[in-house]
């Protein structure tokens, strides 16, 4: 998210939705959103309202941010950002309703303050786990783990802050009007195998995410960096290579901790970790 005010405001400022939450200016505008900043009329809290531009507003995009709206509601965990309401203004914009978050995310942590200590980066890890079980729970797979989307707050909480890629096992809209047959979805350097290929995902795909997140965080390099010659090289490179060695990356990680990250990023969902149980018992021998 970039903090440039958009060129179309959504919300006059001052607009109180649902009878309870008042806007009070733009804040941050990113390539599939824009927020608002707020407060909760009933709480005097602060709240950030997350709105689907109408430059974006297709059946398909649309139909997405309802869903994202549907499964935050539903998943409520200490390590996922609070989705308190969702709607759709006068002119059918849909818009959530979320706790403001204060701090920085993974990403900019790793580009101001370089990798993560590994005790720091498997006690972040393990948070973002839990909150990843609790979505497991509820037959939601997150599918777009990466540091962009995990928010270390000022208060110390670890938190999941998107949903936007997140598939609904158990519904049959999630199965077809959302996302189209054959249809990748995900973030080139992040996405599992599984999902380059467009097959069928499940919790051991979040395996895979929760490794090159690990990855990234000890070493600060993509497990799978952006290829020069694009999004088909990068496939290729999620699909037929290997990881250079975390080890190499960070000659003061422990060797150990290659053998966790290629069980978690191994091509076939049957040879990853299981059960999240199973990786943090992995990640806390480590530490």
């Amino acid at each position: 998210m970039s903090h440039e005010v958009a060129s179309e405001d959504e919300i006059e400022p001052g607009t109180v939705l649902l009878d309870r939450f008042r806007v009070d200016h733009l804040f941050a505008v990113g390539g599939m959103s824009v927020l608002y900043r707020g407060v909760d009329l009933t709480t005097s809290l602060p709240i950030a309202v997350k709105v689907l531009p109408s430059r974006l507003r297709t059946k398909r995009l649309a139909a997405r941010f309802e869903r994202e709206a549907r499964m935050a509601i539903g998943v409520r965990h200490p390590n996922w950002v609070v989705t308190h309401e969702a709607g759709a203004l006068e002119s059918g914009t849909p818009y959530l309703v979320m706790e403001l978050l204060e701090g920085e995310t993974v990403y900019d942590r790793l580009r101001y303050d370089g990798p993560f200590s590994l005790p720091d980066a498997v006690k972040i890890l393990c948070a973002v786990l839990d909150g990843v079980h609790a979505a497991h729970q509820h037959h939601i797979i997150h599918r777009d783990l990466k540091p962009s989307n995990v928010f270390l707050t000022r208060e110390g909480p670890v938190k999941l802050i998107d949903f936007g890629l997140s598939k609904d096992l158990g519904s049959q809209q999630d199965r077809t009007m959302v996302t189209g047959p054959g249809e990748a979805l995900g973030t080139p350097s992040y996405m599992s195998p599984e999902q380059v290929l467009a097959e069928d995902v499940d919790p051991r795909t979040d395996m895979w995410g929760a490794g090159v997140l690990f990855y990234e965080m000890v070493t600060g390099f993509r497990a799978f960096p952006r290829a020069e010659g694009g999004v088909q090289d990068t496939f290729t490179m999620v699909l037929e290579h290997e990881p250079r060695l975390a080890t190499e990356r960070n000659p003061s990680l422990p060797f150990a901790i290659n053998v966790v990250l290629a069980k978690a990023l191994q091509k076939e969902k049957e040879d990853r970790f299981g059960t999240i149980a199973e990786l943090r018992e992995a990640l806390a021998a480590l530490v």
